[in-house]
């Protein structure tokens, strides 16, 4: 009797064997993306901090490179250097400046390696003012501008043209004119067309389609501005 069971036991044991074996030839693994008949997902990173989730806006490039600035009133060296983070010496020595006191109103000085926007091709890069600014982000929408939809100006802005997002900013015109182009640092090129009750001094309001996304930019402050020349663009 024990015999019988033995034997029917060994039996078993052969048969799940044999099945095991003709499953793991059935269905091959595949040990790398390579043999699989699909692509490999990437997933992008989310460790990005809110300055840079507005990296898609930007519609210029940026380059390391020598730069002009026009000479405006009030100017000195150390005012200008300061502005543009470069040594009052560098500026003087790409100048070839004999007396450092005398600036003209209107006079070019170059700039050397500054991260500016790039000019269209073959014009000179020619920044009027250096500025610090906060920014922040508004819509068309009734939380930023008090309009519904219905309403006849709804999305029209202070220069008398529609808001467009990668192009309009509400600026204070007493310290950036309406009218002016500018490169915001970590955003790109931007125009002055609009103007806000809250915007004032040197804050920049940014315009954006999405409320959610207008939210999530939050405030941003002490952000490198370069109002640039309008014989620049």
């Amino acid at each position: 009797m024990m015999f019988r069971k033995l034997c029917i036991s060994t039996l078993s044991l052969i048969v799940l064997l044999g099945l095991w074996f003709m499953q793991s030839k059935a269905y091959s693994y595949p040990t790398s993306y390579e043999d699989m008949d699909m692509s490999p997902v990437y997933v992008a990173s989310t460790s990005g901090s809110t300055d840079t989730s507005i990296a898609e806006t930007p519609a210029t490039a940026v380059e390391q490179a020598a730069t002009t600035y026009k000479v405006s009133r009030g100017d000195t060296l150390f005012k200008i250097a300061k502005s543009f983070e470069i040594a009052v010496d560098d500026l003087i020595a790409a100048n070839s400046i004999s007396n450092p006191n005398q600036l003209t109103i209107g006079q070019s000085l170059t700039i050397p390696l500054v991260a500016v926007a790039a000019a269209s091709e073959g014009q000179p890069k020619i920044i009027k003012k250096v500025i610090n600014t906060t920014l922040t982000a508004y819509t068309a929408g009734f939380e930023s501008t008090g309009k519904k939809a219905s309403h006849p100006t709804y999305g029209i802005t202070y220069s008398g043209i529609k808001a467009k997002e990668g192009r309009t900013i509400a600026v204070d015109p007493a310290v950036i004119p309406l009218g002016s182009t500018v490169f915001i640092e970590g955003i790109g090129i931007r125009k002055a067309e609009d103007i806000g009750s809250a915007i004032r001094g040197s804050r920049i309001d940014v315009f954006m389609n999405d409320l959610g996304q207008a939210q999530e930019f939050g405030v941003k402050k002490n952000v490198k501005v370069y109002v640039l020349d309008r014989e620049t663009v």
